[in-house]
């Protein structure tokens, strides 16, 4: 007597917040390159750290959820719905990446 186990697959929810928690470090670079670019009472080379390690996590993040939101669409296995709050949150992420670079010009 055999079992049948359902696949599990990840739904839309799910698909949507991680989305969120990979577009997070974007949110990071821009606002710690903002506190860099307006002087705020933080040591410098903390923020310069944050800000350099964030927009490289955040860059690998944007590329991880705009593959995602493509392969979703392509699938058909999420809601439409979904699928555009995706696209929406890796589009946000790379227009803050895209802000943050342009706040604060590397001295390096």
């Amino acid at each position: 007597m055999c079992a049948f186990i359902p696949e599990r697959r990840l739904g839309g929810a799910s698909t949507l917040a991680i989305s969120l928690l990979l577009v997070t470090p974007a949110v990071t670079a821009f606002y710690a390159s903002s506190a860099i670019a307006h002087e705020a009472e933080l040591p410098t080379s903390a923020l310069w750290f944050v800000y350099e390690t964030s927009l490289y996590i955040g860059c690998l993040g944007v590329l991880v959820v705009a593959g995602l939101t493509v392969s979703a669409a392509m699938g058909h296995r999420i809601h439409r719905a979904f699928v555009w709050l995706t696209g929406i949150a890796a589009a946000g992420g790379a227009s803050l990446l895209w802000y943050a670079v342009h706040i604060y010009r590397s001295p390096w």
